[in-house]
């Protein structure tokens, strides 16, 4: 009798899963780029800016993806960053990709560089370096164009599509692997390369701290969820390396998600120039939207914490990720 009331329940309970699931889309969807809306949200506890400005043995960076929209929002977000940046002085700042809204640039003396980066983050305490990944909209233009634009302006660091930049103070290093996830999740040669690449590049690291970044996430409850090939074919990588967290972008909104399949943490921010509806999943830490930036402090023991900051300068959340393999009870993946 148990058998025959499950199984006429489970395409029941199926059914309501999956509405809820397309609701959310819809929802995702006719909110537009505007939305504050984070569903199923446990109640906001207020959270107090934990301060590192002073503090010589550790690398401050601010993380910021899907800015280069040109609206209020995007600059509401750089006044924000420049508050907190007047008394945390970040080392360098992280760009998770989709740079130029809605088709990257046609050269590197086009007009957007200047409209949409130099005079929005043009506050003396955000005069750092700035790492810098592509995403799917800085494609749909000249690509090499923001490559070349490092040799005009010694802030802007892109030496390459993927590449490695590291960031020391005191006695903590931290070495950031910088991957082009759009031609890696487009073309399989690409795919290839860029994989053994950061396998071998991650292997010779001495660094105290790992981050990896990418432009799509591998881990989201938004509206694109779980890339795939990335879950399947990178993290395996960034287990294997000790990875502490694995920064992105192209939701625009922001989280903190720790998957008990994975031994890294995946930081979403792409709150930078729009906000779409997000909502917490069963592995989020922190879901967030508005319009909002991270601020990773890594420590010398080798661990970081994530602080994410809304768009008018409140720290929404954070959270403290420890070096190594964060999941108690779990050996590190060979596969």
């Amino acid at each position: 009798m148990k058998r025959v009331l499950v199984a006429a329940l489970l395409p029941l309970t199926m059914a309501c899963v999956g509405l809820r699931t397309i609701g959310y889309y819809a929802n995702a969807v006719l909110d537009g780029e505007a939305s504050t809306t984070v569903e199923n949200a446990p109640p906001l506890q207020p959270n107090g800016l934990r301060s590192f400005g002073t503090d010589s043995a550790v690398v401050r960076l601010f993380v910021i993806g899907d800015w280069g929209s040109g609206s209020s929002l995007q600059r509401d977000v750089a006044v924000a960053m420049a508050r907190i940046a007047r008394s945390e002085h970040p080392h360098a700042i992280v760009s998770t990709g989709d740079n130029f809204y809605p088709s990257g640039v046609e050269s590197a003396d086009d007009r957007l560089f200047h409209d949409r980066w130099e005079s929005v983050y043009a506050d003396s305490a955000l005069m750092v370096p700035w790492i810098v990944a592509l995403g799917n909209h800085d494609h749909r233009g000249n690509i090499a164009a923001q490559i070349e634009y490092s040799q005009r302006n010694r802030r802007w660091y892109m030496p390459a599509p993927y590449y490695t930049a590291r960031v020391v103070s005191g006695g903590t290093s931290v070495m950031l692997f910088v991957l082009d996830t759009d031609s890696l999740l487009s073309d399989r040669a690409n795919r290839a390369r860029q994989l053994r690449w950061l396998d071998s590049a991650l292997s010779v690291s001495d660094a105290t701290v790992r981050l990896v970044v990418g432009h799509h996430p591998v881990r989201s409850y938004g509206l694109y969820g779980d890339t795939r090939v990335l879950v399947e074919q990178l993290a395996p990588i960034l287990d294997r390396h000790g990875v502490v967290v694995y920064l992105c972008g192209h939701e625009h909104d922001l989280q903190i998600v720790v998957h008990p399949d994975d031994r890294f943490t995946c930081v979403v921010s792409g709150g930078g120039g729009h906000a779409r509806r997000t909502r917490y999943g069963q592995y989020s830490r922190c879901a967030w939207t508005g319009g909002g930036f991270a601020y990773l402090v890594c420590r010398r023991d080798g661990s970081v914490l994530v602080q994410i900051v809304a768009r008018d300068g409140r720290i929404v959340c954070s959270d403290s990720l420890p070096a190594g393999v964060h999941r108690q009870g779990l050996e590190p993946r060979t596969r």
